[in-house]
């Protein structure tokens, strides 16, 4: 699958180290999850979400840390709402790769996530 494509500026000098001139596109999947629980954050988000704990439609649980601006970790999804995130690809284990929030997806029910799930 690879890192992505670098795209550059077709009138641009070869230039060595970081350019405008150079752009990186990386190719992203994205999914639904279930939101199970929440962490605690650390650090500069501390008292505030750290992380959610999700349920994706594998079957499979994992944390989600990153992507969540100030206010969505003052007040994060409710637990059992479907959350959309962003993944580079999935491990062997079928866990999903670097997981972003995207955004809640109040429009989805759970059960059309995870046909067993009952909050």
């Amino acid at each position: 699958c690879g890192e992505g494509v670098m795209l550059r500026r077709s009138n641009s000098k070869y230039f060595n180290g970081r350019s405008n001139d150079l752009l990186k596109v990386k190719t992203s999947r994205d999914d639904e999850g279930i939101v199970l629980s929440y962490e605690s954050g650390k650090g500069k988000h501390s008292g505030r979400l750290g992380a959610l704990r999700l349920l994706n439609r594998a079957g499979k649980k994992f944390k989600v840390g990153s992507g969540f601006s100030d206010e969505q970790r003052e007040n994060p999804p409710p637990l059992g709402s479907v959350v959309t995130y962003r993944y580079s690809e999935l491990t062997l284990s079928g866990i999903p790769r670097f997981p972003v929030f995207s955004k809640e997806r109040p429009d989805v029910n759970a059960s059309e996530v995870v046909p067993t799930f009952q909050a």
